[in-house]
């Protein structure tokens, strides 16, 4: 039993920084991940191969549980990064100038 739970242990540490990988990319000798801002991101990686852009109106709820149209616009951008042919396509999405995640992109 005791073997078991050092082969867990094992394991467990092993896949840590695989996860914690999904959320980060590389670029040239550079790696970002989502601490970094749009121009800094620009910097390291330079444009995007592919932008996507959508303006969603924000809803709240209010008192009564009612969805109710705030007025306020949120701007959504998807950058769709491949650094090679061979390389898996990444997708950094940016809500109002704010990158909120990085991660694989469907082809």
């Amino acid at each position: 039993m005791r073997t078991l739970n050092c082969w867990l242990v094992c394991i467990a540490a092993l896949a840590a920084p695989q996860v914690a990988s999904a959320d980060s990319m590389r670029c040239g000798k550079w790696v970002v991940n989502e601490s970094v801002t749009v121009d800094e991101l620009l910097s390291k990686c330079g444009e995007p191969k592919r932008k996507d852009v959508t303006k969603d109106d924000v809803y709240i709820t209010n008192v009564n549980g009612m969805r109710v149209k705030t007025g306020n616009v949120a701007v959504t951008e998807r950058w769709i990064y491949q650094a090679s042919a061979s390389a898996l396509p990444m997708a950094v999405v940016i809500v109002d100038g704010k990158i909120v995640s990085l991660t694989r992109a469907d082809k």
